[in-house]
């Protein structure tokens, strides 16, 4: 992702579609006619439908399945193919049980130097699909920790009802992808893998293998498996990847077209069951030389050009406003204009991914960002990113800060947009969202919790009057006392937390609204962490005798390197230099075991001006691994912090911290100096 500054839209019919519907509060029915004849959906008498089909194919700009129309929506999840089966099913269950239809998954990974000594060099739990062997062709790994991997995610997702979206490859380096053909073809820049002809003969020959597979469960040759909707070319491609290598000076918008057409038409003369989609984030050239990133054609990427492509069947666009420099705001007119792109060129828009960071406001935004995607016809939406739990029952962290999990109330906003495509529903009980907040030991704190709880239509929004802080007692309770202190709602729905005396830890109210037709929500918490009482600060690390400690986790050896440096000290007269070959964990030993449960922060010193750090921790005599959600924060310039009360509720075993982590990307250098708990 890469940040530009925001740009001005004109309205367009679709933005008049959303006016239409938030001014509209009556006869839901006669109001969805009019929305789907004004995107020019008709209804389609049944003898006119296609003859039923297992598969999801494309007439124009629709969609059908079964013989009819068909919208979706669902999520994103990149590690089923090689985390365990628990942590697989979980992820594919709570899909089907949230009433999403599509899961887009990984179809690659790609491993092994390019001299051939380590085939398995990069891989996950012992999973690859593709290595180097060194015999200057890529070879294919079909056997348990390979392909058929795949196999076993393409048939329970078939078993659970779902539809899957898998690209071949990756733009960015993440288990491979784009990079690791350049790599392995001794190439220069990220886009020999569009130009060269050696790459892309491999590349083809990765689609056939895979096409042409038969899956080891079902028995089904994978370009006959209706399970697949739709096949993409890459995942986010661009002329610019994750750094490894630079874009060469001839990488435009004709390479990548070019490219595409080329893939797609060869993936035709494959497989002429499914959709093909480039995978793109949706980024227009409309602007030649303009200021805005995302319209001037710099990354490399046409999403028009790339629609009308004779061989692909649906438009793909992203949505991150938090790495792209944007606005929520903005999100909603780019939703509004891909959906117009796609009647410009008459094929079905998809909404590949979208994420928003902002868990104070996101459900607010999804449902601004779904009502844009439904009123303006967009054909489907997927949101990243749905984990559950792995096989000793710990929540997959939320390490990019987008997951949202299920079930939960922003889930449940989603589902409800799922029921809207599908038809099943147009309105629904009000979605109260959770609240967390923070405050320092001791003190109160206030917390707007209606602030981003959402009705639905006809209802105009809820009414904070409503707020009921304990469900379970009959009539509407505006005051509780929980474990840790007292919970008060004031009549425009902000509540007050007053903590206990001598309390430190979380304090958890529940509570329900309604809407002002009277529908009440789901419960939802609010939550308040109380700081533990200051401490003296403690160093652990001040690198002034030595890396003390600090290398490649044992697990990811091939990370990198660390030494001692002179270039950056916060204290003393030298830190600690990361370098990231592969990337990876970096970490140490502490000392002595330490009780990080008591503690309310930990901090390090940084010229970092990217804030890409994670830190994670791991507890007891067996190195159980603990991370969490929370992310180091640049605090002021040269420290980021790391809020060990937000770490906690993922980290049970915090109270006997053994090794302290810090994880750095691929081809990055990072240095780093006085590692303290305050």
């Amino acid at each position: 992702m890469r940040n530009g500054p925001e740009t001005s839209m004109t309205d367009t019919p679709a933005e008049t579609i959303m006016n239409v519907l938030t001014a509209t509060r009556r006869h839901c029915a006669a109001l969805l006619g009019l929305l789907l004849a004004a995107v020019g959906v008709a209804a389609v008498p049944a003898s006119a439908t296609a003859a039923a089909s297992p598969f999801v194919t494309r007439t124009g700009a629709t969609l059908t399945l079964g013989g009819r129309p068909f919208r979706f929506a669902g999520t994103n999840n990149y590690y089923l193919h090689y985390q365990s089966a628990v942590a697989r099913d979980n992820v594919l269950d709570k899909a089907a049980a949230s009433g999403f239809q599509v899961v887009r998954t990984w179809g690659w990974f790609d491993t092994g130097l390019a001299d051939g000594s380590d085939p398995t060099a990069g891989s996950q739990n012992g999973v690859y699909l593709q290595y180097w062997d060194g015999s200057r062709h890529p070879r294919y790994n079909d056997g348990a920790d390979g392909l058929a991997r795949l196999d076993v995610v393409i048939a329970r997702a078939a078993h659970d009802g779902l539809k899957l979206v898998i690209p071949f490859t990756n733009n960015w380096a993440d288990f491979g992808g784009m990079d690791r053909y350049v790599e392995w073809a001794g190439g220069a820049h990220h886009d020999d893998f569009y130009t060269d002809a050696r790459i892309r003969g491999w590349y083809r020959d990765y689609i056939a293998h895979v096409l042409d597979r038969t899956n080891t469960i079902t028995g089904v040759k994978y370009k006959d498996d209706p399970t697949i909707m739709t096949w993409e070319l890459a995942n986010e491609p661009r002329c610019v990847g994750s750094g490894r290598y630079p874009r060469s000076a001839g990488c435009d918008t004709d390479t990548i077209t070019a490219w595409a057409d080329e893939m797609s038409t060869y993936i035709r003369s494959v497989d002429r069951r499914h959709l093909i989609s480039v995978g793109d984030e949706g980024f227009f050239a409309d602007q030649p030389g303009g200021d805005d990133w995302t319209r001037n054609g710099g990354e490399g990427i046409d999403t028009v050009r790339l629609g009308r492509l004779k061989n692909i069947d649906v438009l793909s666009y992203h949505l991150y406003p938090d790495g792209w420099g944007k606005t929520a705001d903005w999100g909603t007119q780019w939703i509004i204009e891909h959906a117009k792109a796609g009647r410009q060129v008459g094929k079905p828009v998809m909404l590949g991914e979208f994420g928003y960071r902002d868990k104070a406001t996101r459900n607010t935004v999804y449902q601004r960002w779904t009502d844009a995607a439904y009123a303006s016809g967009t054909t489907g939406a997927l949101y990243w990113i749905l984990s559950d739990r792995l096989e000793d029952g710990s929540l997959y962290g939320d390490y990019d800060g987008f997951t949202v999990y299920c079930p939960s109330p922003v889930c449940t906003t989603i589902g409800n947009f799922a029921r809207r495509m599908r038809g099943a529903g147009f309105t629904f009980a009000p979605v109260a969202d959770d609240d967390t907040t923070t405050t320092d030991y001791g003190t109160a704190v206030s917390v707007a919790a209606t602030g981003n709880d959402i009705a639905y239509l006809p209802a105009r929004a809820v009414n904070p009057r409503t707020v009921d802080l304990d469900p379970d007692r009959a009539g509407r309770q505006t005051t509780v006392t929980v474990t840790g202190g007292t919970f008060t709602v004031r009549s425009n729905g902000t509540v007050d937390f007053t903590p206990a005396a001598g309390f430190a830890g979380r304090a958890v109210a529940t509570y329900t609204v309604r809407d002002d037709l009277g529908r009440t929500s789901n419960r939802a918490t609010v939550t308040v962490t109380v700081k533990p009482q200051p401490r003296p600060a403690e160093t652990l690390f001040d690198f002034e005798d030595g890396t003390q400690g600090w290398g490649p986790a044992a697990f990811n050896p091939d990370a990198g390197t660390t030494a001692v440096t002179t270039a950056f000290h916060a204290d003393g007269v030298q830190g600690l230099r990361l370098t990231g070959t592969a990337g990876g964990w970096f970490g140490a030993p502490l000392p002595a075991p330490a009780d990080l449960s008591t503690r309310a922060a930990l901090s390090f010193a940084s010229p970092s001006a990217n804030g890409s750090f994670a830190v994670s921790f791991q507890t007891g005599p067996d190195s159980v691994w603990c991370q969490g959600d929370a992310r180091p924060a640049p605090d002021r310039p040269g420290t980021f912090v790391l809020d060990l009360t937000a770490v906690a509720p993922g980290c049970p075993g915090l109270a006997d911290v053994r090794t302290v982590n810090l994880y750095l990307g691929g081809n990055q250098v990072q240095d780093i100096d006085a590692v303290t708990l305050s």
